[in-house]
């Protein structure tokens, strides 16, 4: 069985540990192999609960938005170890292009 197994890995494209592993799973895995540490993690579900704190503001915030503010927020902050920076960027970026999107749509 376990030869059976390890023939179903080695022939996978490499995506089966990441689909079958945690987010924090496969970074310790990363952390091992490469010999160092990731200190710095901007992830999806953690940002959208962030943003819930904001009394339903960000609500109806759509997943791709919130991936091009952790984006945008990634390319401005200066210093990587500033977490809550770069929530604020996140912010700050979906704030600005809700307001860009409602001047459009009164043009």
């Amino acid at each position: 069985m376990a030869d059976n197994l390890q023939q179903e890995q080695d022939r996978d494209d490499g995506l089966l540990f990441f689909h079958t592993h945690s987010l924090w799973e496969a970074m310790q895995k990363l952390e091992k192999f490469y010999e160092c540490k990731i200190y710095g993690v901007l992830e999806l579900q953690e940002v959208e609960e962030h943003l819930k704190l904001y009394d339903g503001k960000y609500s109806s915030t759509s997943k791709q938005m919130i991936l091009e503010g952790i984006e945008y927020a990634y390319n401005t902050v200066d210093t990587a170890w500033e977490y809550e920076e770069h929530l604020y960027k996140v912010q700050e970026y979906i704030d600005t292009h809700t307001a860009l999107a409602e001047d459009d749509a009164y043009d």
